[in-house]
């Protein structure tokens, strides 16, 4: 059986060459090879090599399952009445996952991996461009709801924005 996967190889390896690009590109069936980076293996997940050594696991749809349920049932960080929130992306994780804060309320995602992410609304309410490390999105929650979000890059990264009124 053929599974599709999203790599994000060409963003890897343009910041291993000092060039400011976040691409994506789509490997097909076990074995593939594009870089270095190897395909997935029936449905177990698999291995990526990363420029300069080192390798980066690729979760399966059941894992990606889990943490879009883990970030949804994640304690809440409560900053009501806050001008300005920070959510720090580290460790292919958004900290905290789980923010609740109030309408004008500033926030403030950095990027603090070696790798670039962006943070992008599961319904089309906000998009990022693709973050480098030390860099920055910034949104003014105006309108009250939750909002879902994860990483376009590492679809496995999950984070929830709640503004109540």
């Amino acid at each position: 059986m053929t599974r599709r996967s999203r790599l994000a190889v060409p963003a890897a390896v343009a910041i291993a060459a000092g060039i400011a690009v976040a691409a994506d590109f789509s490997v097909a069936g076990a074995g593939a090879a594009a870089g270095g980076a190897a395909g997935h293996a029936g449905g177990a997940g698999g291995a990526m090599r990363m420029p300069g050594g080192g390798t980066m696991r690729m979760p399966t749809p059941a894992a990606d399952a889990a943490a879009a349920a883990s970030a949804a049932n994640a304690p809440a960080t409560v900053e009501l009445h806050k001008k300005v929130v920070h959510v720090t992306i580290f460790n292919f994780a958004f900290k905290p996952k789980h923010v609740v804060v109030s309408p004008g309320t500033r926030v403030v995602w950095t990027n603090r991996d070696s790798e670039p992410h962006t943070v992008t609304s599961d319904h089309p309410a906000f998009h990022s461009e693709a973050l480098n490390t030390g860099g920055h999105y910034t949104l003014v929650a105006r309108r009250t709801g939750s909002f879902t979000y994860h990483c376009q890059i590492h679809p496995f990264m999950h984070g929830a924005l709640v503004v109540k009124g």
